[in-house]
C-alpha cells in the first residue's frame, strides 16, 4: 500500500501533531506532513477543527495526498482534489489503488463524478467502472481487482516471468490464483513456493486446491466473517458464473468489521441515519441531532404506556406507598438484564454463532439464565426488605407498622424475578424474531427492548401487590 512508502523517521504521538497543526506554521506543518505516518495523521485530523482541517488540507501536497487518502476521509480527499490543478488531480486518481479509488468516487455526488473519471486513464476507467455496478456494501463493491493470477500448465520459472509483468499494479503478491481457461479457481500458490522451487517444477505440484470464494452480491459482512473464520489473507470474489473477478483483502476485512460493529452500536442506542466516514467530531450538531431525534421522540411517547399503568394502579401505590420505592428498582433490572440478553444474542448473530435455528437453545439457554440472575436479585432485595429497611426508614419518616413487610418484600422479590426472567427472554427473542422476519435485530431489539420491559416491569409488580394485598 502506499502508506508503507512514506518516509518515517520515528514515532511522533498524536498530541504533537495537533500541536504542530494548531501552530499555523507551514514550515513545520510541512516537515510533519513528511515524517509523520499516516494513521496517526488520521487520528489528529478527527480531532481537528475544521478551520485547521480546511487550512492543513490546503497545505498539502498532491503527492502526500495520494499517499494518505485511504487514511482520510472521502469529503476531505475531494474537497483537496477540488483545489489541485487538473495534472495533478490526475496524479492522485491514477496513484490510488482501485478499490481506494471506487470508494472515493462513490462518495463524490454522482453529478461531479464524471469529471473525475474523465481524468483516469483508460485502463483504470474500465476498472473503476466495472467495480462500481456493485452495490457500495457488497463484497464487489470492497474488493480490488489488482490481484495475481496465473494459468494453469505454467511452470515455476513461467509463473515469475508472469507475475514479473504485474508485480506494480498486483496489490497482493502472497497469494497467487491459479485459474483455468474460464477463470474459474482451480487452487492457489504462494510466491514463497514458487521462490524455493526449481523453474521446471510444474505449478500444479505446488498449489493446493482449495476453491473457497464468495458471490460478489453477497454482503460485505460476510465477506469479512469468512476471512476471519478461514484465517485468511485475501478472499477471492466471483461472479454467478463462479469466474473470479476480485479479492477482498485482510485489511479491507478489518474495516469492514469496525464498520459493521459501530453500525450496530449505533442501531442498539437508537442512532438511525448514515454516519459515512466522518467522526464524532467532524459530524455538525444539527447532523447528530437528526441521527438521534427519531427514536428519542418516539420512545418518549411509548414510555406514556407505563403512565397509564401507573395511573390504572394508583389505588395500590396509594394504599401501599413502600411499594413506590421499588418500582424504579424492577423497571430497571428488567431494562438492565434485557438489554445484556439482546446484546449477546446480535453479537452471536453477527459473528454467525447462531440464526433462527437455534431459536430453542437460546430461549432455553436464557432461561436458566434469568431464573439465575431474577433468584440472585429477588432474595438479596427480600433481605433488604426485612432486615434493612426498617433499620434505615425511621417511623416518623415512613410509617412501616402499617403493612406487612414480609408481604411487601414476597411482591417486591417475586416482580423482580419474573421481571428479570421476561426481560431476559424478550431480549433474546426479538433478535431472532427479527432476523426471522427479515429485519435487522439491531434496530428492532434495542428500542423495542426498552418499552416493552418497562411496561411489562410495571404490569408484574402491580399485579403481585394487587393479589398480596387486595
Amino acid at each position: 500500500m502506499a502508506a508503507e512508502e512514506t518516509e518515517i523517521s520515528g514515532s511522533i504521538e498524536v498530541e504533537d501533531i495537533l500541536d504542530a497543526f494548531e501552530s499555523d506554521s507551514p514550515e513545520t506543518i510541512q516537515a510533519l506532513l513528511r515524517r509523520a505516518h499516516p494513521g496517526d495523521i488520521e487520528q489528529a485530523f478527527e480531532r481537528l477543527d475544521d478551520h485547521f482541517r480546511e487550512a492543513i488540507l490546503d497545505q498539502l501536497p498532491y503527492e502526500i495526498l495520494a499517499e494518505w487518502a485511504n487514511y482520510l476521509t472521502d469529503a476531505d480527499v475531494e474537497r483537496r482534489l477540488n483545489t489541485l490543478p487538473k495534472a495533478e488531480q490526475r496524479k492522485v486518481l491514477d496513484s490510488l489503488s482501485d478499490d481506494e479509488l471506487v470508494d472515493l468516487l462513490q462518495e463524490i455526488e454522482e453529478k461531479d463524478r464524471p469529471k473525475y473519471i474523465e481524468l483516469l486513464p483508460e485502463e483504470k476507467r474500465v476498472v473503476s467502472e466495472n467495480l462500481m455496478q456493485y452495490p457500495e456494501e457488497t463484497a464487489g463493491g470492497r474488493m480490488t481487482m489488482a490481484m495475481a493470477t496465473i494459468p494453469v500448465g505454467l511452470s515455476v520459472k513461467e509463473a515469475l516471468e508472469e507475475l514479473r509483468a504485474i508485480k506494480e499494479e498486483a496489490e497482493l503478491l502472497s497469494r497467487i490464483y491459479v485459474l483455468d481457461g474460464e477463470r474459474r479457481i482451480i487452487g492457489k500458490v504462494r510466491m514463497r513456493d514458487l521462490a524455493f522451487s526449481t523453474w521446471d517444477t510444474p505449478i500444479a505440484n505446488l498449489m493446493d486446491s482449495d476453491q473457497l470464494s464468495i458471490n460478489a452480491m453477497e454482503d460485505q459482512e460476510e465477506a469479512a466473517q469468512m476471512i476471519a473464520r478461514y484465517d485468511l489473507v485475501a478472499l477471492p470474489v466471483v461472479d454467478d458464473e463462479n469466474r473470479l473477478v476480485g479479492v477482498i483483502t485482510h485489511d479491507d476485512a478489518l474495516e469492514i468489521l469496525e464498520e459493521e460493529s459501530t453500525e450496530d452500536m449505533e442501531k442498539i442506542s437508537g442512532i438511525g441515519g448514515d454516519r459515512g466516514d466522518s467522526s464524532y467530531l467532524q459530524m455538525s450538531v444539527f447532523a447528530h441531532f437528526k441521527r438521534r431525534a427519531g427514536w428519542v421522540v418516539i420512545l418518549a411517547f411509548l414510555a406514556l404506556t407505563s403512565g397509564w399503568v401507573l395511573l390504572k394502579y394508583e389505588d395500590v401505590l396509594t394504599a401501599v406507598y413502600v411499594l413506590a420505592l421499588y418500582l424504579p428498582m424492577v423497571v430497571a433490572a428488567g431494562g438492565n438484564t434485557g438489554a445484556q440478553s439482546a446484546t449477546m444474542v446480535i453479537r452471536a448473530m453477527s459473528l454467525g454463532e447462531l440464526d433462527t435455528r437455534e431459536f430453542g437453545r437460546v430461549v432455553w439457554k436464557e432461561s436458566r439464565i434469568g431464573i439465575l440472575l431474577g433468584g440472585l436479585l429477588g432474595v438479596l432485595v427480600a433481605l433488604q426488605i426485612c432486615f434493612f429497611l426498617p433499620a434505615f426508614l425511621l417511623p416518623e419518616s415512613l410509617d412501616l407498622t402499617a403493612f406487612n413487610m414480609i408481604d411487601v418484600a414476597l411482591v417486591v422479590s417475586i416482580a423482580i424475578t419474573a421481571q428479570v426472567v421476561t426481560s431476559t427472554l424478550i431480549g433474546a427473542i426479538l433478535p431472532i424474531g427479527a432476523r426471522a422476519a427479515k429485519l435487522d435485530p439491531a434496530v428492532v431489539a434495542s428500542p423495542a427492548i426498552t418499552t416493552i420491559v418497562d411496561v411489562s416491569g410495571a404490569v408484574i409488580f402491580f399485579t403481585l401487590a394487587k393479589m398480596f394485598f387486595f
